[in-house]
């Protein structure tokens, strides 16, 4: 990956689960998807609660699943792909997935059900009978949609920097060693590294080039039709680190509220509208948004998926009790931690450590919300 490159995925909005839930133990319709927070998932457990001192209740939010028969036909077409039991193919070394659950035996078949239908809540406040979808789903990179179109490929055959010696100065002495002649020093190179003698006696050696920054979100779209005002409610999705990335990211989330957005996949407004126009500055007054984790650094998606790659994140929205009834738009945006914060983190992993914040020219996650 290259530096500063940014990692995009299309965005899939889950819908709330129909009939098809029936077909799965997951039961219950359900939210988004859930990324693990800084230190773990938020471990807050609030219940719907009368207005107490003034401070709204918690409420949980309805996702709109519009229903028709082409939707149907695309669902019934990618269960039919699925195999039965899921199992891990040897595309990539069993090693890389050693810090992750076991892969579930039903993650195809849920993936699809939660991609069109979000099925089972990731997290669920106010009905603990309810279930979930926990870290063995989507902590797993084949959770991912694109995993098999765009990541796969690229760490399978990931893009390399090439760098040429004399051989009048060096010499290749093993497919993995090279020694400089007038010293003696031998340079053993890392797994990955291919070097090789060409016809003019000049040593060729191509290193893969490792991503040092990106990330990614899933789902990255939602459709809350119920919001009203004076109300808290919490919706979840999970940040993932980018493909062939080795370094920690320093990331701290951030509300912000674009001047208009659309809808990128299916997903769309009960009225069959996908796009909100709206005033910013107007917007921000209306909700109080908070994350959690707020700000955190995100492990590494190589050489392994350490446990924590996938970074479950709370979005509590506040609803201001004089909110007008529309559409609104709410975005995730990703901005460099505190200075503090990257002193701290440069102190525990040195080199490792990358300051985050690029952008993709969009929120990475957005909540097209309708106040009624």
């Amino acid at each position: 990956m290259r530096k500063k490159e940014r990692v995009k995925e299309r965005s899939y909005l889950p819908l709330i689960a129909f009939a098809l839930i029936a077909m799965f133990a997951i039961g219950c319709i359900a939210t988004n998807q859930p990324p693990s927070g800084g230190g773990g998932p938020p471990q807050s457990n609030e219940s719907v609660k009368p207005n107490e001192s003034n401070v709204p209740p918690v409420v949980e939010p309805t996702l709109y699943s519009p229903y028709y028969s082409g939707l149907e036909n695309m669902v019934n077409a990618e269960l039919n792909k699925t195999s039965l039991n899921a199992t891990r193919g040897n595309y990539l070394p069993a090693a890389m997935f050693g810090e992750l659950p076991s892969i579930p035996k039903d993650l195809y078949q849920t993936q699809v059900l939660f991609k069109y239908y979000q099925l089972g809540k990731i997290r669920n406040k106010t009905n603990a009978d309810k279930k979930e979808l926990g870290p063995e789903y989507w902590t797993q990179p084949e959770w991912i949609p694109t995993f098999f179109t765009n990541g796969l490929p690229f760490i399978q055959n990931p893009p390399t920097d090439t760098y040429y010696y004399n051989w009048a100065e060096y010499e290749l002495i093993s497919a993995n060693q090279m020694r400089e002649k007038s010293t003696g020093k031998v340079t053993t190179f890392t797994p990955g590294v291919v070097a090789q003698v060409l016809a003019n006696k000049t040593i060729e050696v191509k290193v893969p080039r490792i991503g040092v920054e990106g990330y990614t979100v899933f789902p990255s779209d939602m459709v809350i039709i119920d919001a009203k005002a004076d109300t808290i409610f919490d919706i979840y999705t999970v940040l993932y680190s980018g493909w062939y990335v080795k370094l920690y990211q320093g990331v701290k989330l951030a509300p912000i509220f674009p001047e208009s957005a659309a809808i990128e996949s299916f997903q769309l407004f009960p009225d069959g509208t996908t796009s909100v126009t709206q005033t910013p500055s107007e917007t921000q007054k209306y909700f109080k948004v908070e994350f959690e984790p707020e700000q955190f650094s995100l492990p590494p998606s190589f050489p392994v998926f350490k446990s924590d790659w996938a970074q479950l994140i709370r979005m509590r929205i506040t609803v201001n009790e004089s909110t007008p009834k529309g559409k609104y738009v709410i975005g995730m945006d990703i901005v460099p931690p505190s200075r503090e914060f990257n002193d701290d983190m440069l102190w525990k992993y040195k080199t490792e450590y990358r300051v985050g914040g690029v952008g993709i020219g969009r929120p990475f996650f957005r909540v097209f919300v309708e106040v009624v």
